[in-house]
């Protein structure tokens, strides 16, 4: 069974990177967490659209309070780890069903749907808060209501709700208050305390008058029965009554607030451990528990057990009660139950602490870590991007003493966003002028890159032009008017046919170097030429171009899609290619392999091309993980195979000056590009230019 439970099918294994967790920086912990945090909120509003049917936002806690406000769901940000992953989908998931199903207007008009008599009869009772109490009556049967839902329309997700009730209701203490004899006094904390676990099967319904009649009220086994909240509420209202006629009156020790074993009310360190483990003051341990609940049996079932929650029929969520048909049994309220457990001060208190979180749950007042304002507007630059982390390297031998793969960062789209933000490597903003306005290094190298792709443009618009050929005195196609009046001496090649001449398509992807030694005139001219050629298939109407860069950022390999003609203008390419700068190391084949399958294949109607620029060998020293030398080479070799088997002609250029070529440079080269591997020094890198306009006008 894999360690991370249900999410296991999809969640990315980031546990190749355990073992060097702990050597990274804060910054690059920070940086991992907001990859993960923005793949785990794309998970989960998947899975709660899906079970929805309905578009409904997903975000994280900021500020203020967690419930949902009947549009959006809510979630917390203590989710980078699997463990935490299968709770927060359970929580979303219940959510999401609330906006689905919920009248939360309805629940707005709450003080008029309650008659005056009740209100009345409730303050009577000592009861001064009747409509928070309903409310909070409503709470748990309309929960009960819309959790059935995705039971019976999603039985695939039940398990994500199994760990949302391990978590706020199946809990050791919890079953050890049931059995014992505390809240069985008859005051209004003991018939919220048993009615807010009806659904655990060690509630016993003769520990409070009423309470038998109160189960088969809300009807758990069909629950579905109930069709919207006014009918939840209904039931609400129903329970309601039935407590005020088995409530005691109040005395005057009932407004005391009971104290803690220090005497003061104060709580101290959870007054133990959550797990409600044995330990002194004479508290029962949980051996003695088990041991308690055999002689009686009964099982036990708890938070921290790993056995699969078991209940009713319809909804098969936390712990049903056996027994619950037929007629029930003369209440027994003033007598303690055999063999009852005997809490000790120190389990009280913790019992008083889990209670008012299953209340804090029901009324949607859940403890969610929020993110700061720097952190959400980074998440949102990764989400608008499409940013994820994808595995690669995995046939790259490694050894057995290093991590055998590595996350890789794939930016499907460069945004504005994400270039201003701090979690982009290859921003180049320097220097504001004299008129406050943001300049960027490269400006003037973009300017000549349009200028030489208006020039390249104008020589390739014969792409785009069809080329008509008549061919007449012909015995088959069209006839020729013009030579019917030959018919009556015998000439039959009276027919004619028009051929059409036109360019393929073609797509052209360039995947570019932008590790750090690419830096100076390298990039410069290399810069050039890109933007010459994204200027000059802006002028041709059957040619796409898109841009990748590849470097390295936190000890990741990191490659962004960074223009797209079919979805992009070119004035994209004049915002922001200017700002753009080298950096880091070279992942070479580990990114290529990232992006492979979004590459435009060959096909009838389109040629296709990939076009990689480099300055050198493929270097990535990660934390974990080696890539160099040989293994690099073959691994990156390998992958551009790969591509040319999806019928894609690939081309690399060697960018370099004088002092970087030689015969071991070559050899290396050409050993991963193959007969398409070509050098180019940093002064005439002009030539690639030149080699895609013969390219793209060849038939």
């Amino acid at each position: 069974m894999s360690k991370y439970n249900n999410s296991s099918f999809w969640y990315d294994d980031y546990g190749t990177d355990t073992i060097i967790t702990d050597q990274l920086s804060d910054k690059e912990k920070k940086s991992l967490d907001l990859y993960k945090l923005a793949s785990s909120k794309r998970a989960i509003s998947n899975f709660v659209n899906i079970v929805t049917n309905e578009q409904i936002p997903v975000q994280f806690k900021e500020r203020g309070d967690s419930y949902t406000d009947g549009k959006t769901v809510v979630i917390g940000s203590r989710i980078t780890e699997p463990k935490d992953f299968d709770v927060a989908v359970g929580l979303a998931l219940h959510e999401g069903s609330h906006i689905k199903l919920s009248d939360f207007n309805l629940l707005s008009d709450i003080y008029n749907l309650v008659p005056t008599h009740v209100k009345d009869g409730a303050i009577k009772k000592g009861i001064n808060n009747p409509i928070q109490v309903i409310k909070n009556l409503w709470n748990y049967v309309e929960d009960r209501r819309i959790d059935n839902f995705v039971f019976k329309s999603a039985p695939g997700y039940r398990d994500y709700y199994r760990k949302m009730y391990d978590k706020y209701f199946n809990d050791k203490i919890i079953d050890k208050g049931l059995l014992s004899d505390e809240y069985r006094d008859g005051t209004l904390d003991s018939y919220m305390f048993r009615i807010i676990n009806l659904h655990n099967k060690n509630t016993q319904l003769d520990s409070l008058k009423g309470l038998r009649a109160i189960y088969k009220l809300v009807g758990l086994n069909t629950i579905s029965r109930l069709t919207n909240s006014k009918e939840a509420f209904d039931v609400a209202l129903a329970m309601f009554n039935i407590i005020l006629g088995s409530i005691n009156q109040p005395t005057e020790d009932d407004s005391q607030e009971p104290q803690n074993e220090n005497g003061d009310g104060s709580s101290s360190d959870e007054q133990g451990s959550d797990d409600g483990q044995g330990g002194s003051d004479g508290e029962m341990s949980d051996a003695d528990f088990n041991e308690l609940l055999e002689s009686i049996g009964e099982s036990p079932s708890g938070g921290d057990s790993n056995d699969t929650p078991s209940g009713g029929n319809s909804m098969e969520v936390g712990n049903m009660p056996d027994g619950m048909e037929g007629t029930p049994s003369e209440d027994n309220s003033d007598s303690k139950p055999q063999n009852s457990v005997q809490l000790s001060d120190k389990q009280k208190e913790l019992l008083k602490k889990k209670i008012q979180k299953q209340k804090d749950f029901m009324d949607g007042d859940i403890q969610k870590t929020s993110i700061t304002k720097t952190d959400s507007s980074n998440l949102n630059a990764i989400e608008e991007s499409g940013s994820e982390m994808k595995e690669v390297g995995k046939e790259v031998n490694q050894g057995s003493y290093r991590n055998q793969t590595v996350q890789c960062i794939v930016v499907k789209k460069l945004t504005k966003g994400l270039f201003e933000s701090d979690m982009f490597p290859m921003t180049r903003k320097n220097y504001f002028n004299d008129d406050s306005v943001m300049r960027m290094d490269y400006e003037t190298e973009i300017q000549k890159g349009i200028q030489l792709g208006n020039m390249l443009g104008k020589k390739l618009q014969v792409r785009g032009e069809d080329r008509s050929t008549v061919f007449n005195r012909q015995k088959v196609g069209r006839i020729d008017k013009r030579m019917i009046s030959s018919l009556g001496f015998g000439n039959e090649n009276v027919f004619q046919f028009t051929e059409i001449d036109s360019y393929k398509k073609a797509n052209l992807h360039i995947s570019i170097d932008a590790s750090s030694s690419m830096s100076g005139e390298k990039w410069k001219n290399t810069m050039i030429n890109v933007v010459a050629m994204c200027k000059a298939v802006d002028m041709i109407p059957n040619l796409q171009i898109q841009v990748s860069f590849r470097c390295t950022q936190n000890e990741k390999p990191y490659v962004v899609m960074a223009y797209d003609s079919i979805t992009e203008k070119f004035s994209k390419v004049k915002q922001m290619f200017a700002g753009l700068g080298p950096s880091g190391t070279t992942p070479e084949g580990l990114c290529f392999e990232a992006i492979m399958k979004s590459f435009i294949p060959i096909n009838n109607d389109m040629d296709s091309y990939f076009l990689n620029l480099s300055d050198g060998q493929p270097y990535f020293g990660g934390r974990g993980f080696y890539y160099s030398g040989h293994e690099a080479e073959k691994h990156t070799g390998k992958m551009i195979k790969m591509i040319e088997g999806m019928g894609i002609k690939t081309l690399s250029y060697f960018i370099g000056d004088s002092y970087d070529y030689g015969s071991y440079m070559e050899r290396a080269f050409k050993t991963m590009y193959g007969k398409g591997a070509k050098f180019v020094d940093v002064t005439n890198v002009n030539q690639i230019t030149k080699t895609m306009n013969q390219l793209f006008l060849a038939k």
